[in-house]
């Protein structure tokens, strides 16, 4: 996600435009469920700071289409590198026992590594997350382990707060794209403090490797004593 001084509408209008390289005001407004003289403004905003950059398209009848898309600017505000991931995994493969890996195919001895590092992830990260309201506090968490290299989208939409993620490595383990971050989810759960559940596949868009929702305490407390 996008670091900085950037509003919530704005990184989610930033992300759409990471996902479809040129997107037009009617396209962001029914996306995002606001108005197009809204969607506009947040442009205008992201036009000023050099984020996005527009172009005018001519049909065959009817005024002209305005499109936007990226600049480098603004898809260098995402993280591209996973130098810091590598590192850690590294790391953790180093410091494997022998007991851990005997008798193990490569596959769990692959899957033991990124459970090690999204524990120790979790448990560097969740003191760090700040925020009054849960909305703010998943944003935290993701700019937090954004600096990781691990990349999740936030969509936040009538009290449900939804997270995104693409190219995560771990995806390479399985074939299934829900089953195949369980990791994250685990670690986003601890590093939050709250259930984080993962998304049906059907729920996950498709460029997008793996979906969770995040219950609130409150949500996840109504579950529980309903259950």
């Amino acid at each position: 996600m996008p670091s900085g001084h950037i509003d919530g509408t704005r990184e989610e209008i930033l992300a759409i435009l990471r996902r479809r390289e040129r997107v037009g005001v009617e396209e962001l407004a029914a996306d995002l469920g606001l108005a197009g003289a809204t969607v506009r403004r947040h442009l205008d905003v992201l036009q000023r700071d050099n984020y996005v950059s527009v172009t005018q398209v001519r049909g065959q009848t009817g005024r002209p289409r305005h499109l936007f898309s990226l600049t480098e600017a603004g898809a260098d505000l995402f993280p591209h590198h996973y130098v810091r991931l590598t590192q850690r995994l590294l790391g953790e493969i180093v410091g494997l026992e022998a007991s851990e890996t005997a008798g193990r195919s490569g596959g769990d001895i692959a899957s033991l590594v990124f459970d090690k590092m999204a524990e120790r992830l979790a448990t560097e990260y969740a003191p760090r997350v700040t925020g009054d309201s849960l909305d703010a506090r998943v944003r935290s968490a993701v700019r937090l382990v954004a600096e990781e290299g691990i990349d999740f989208e936030v969509v936040s939409r009538s009290g449900e707060v939804r997270l995104l993620g693409r190219g995560c490595p771990c995806s390479r383990l399985t074939t299934g794209r829900a089953e195949a971050c369980d990791h994250d989810r685990r670690m986003l759960e601890r590093i939050l403090g709250v259930r984080v559940e993962t998304l049906a596949p059907g729920d996950i868009p498709h460029d997008f490797h793996c979906g969770y929702v995040v219950q609130d305490a409150v949500s996840s407390a109504t579950a529980s004593a309903s259950a």
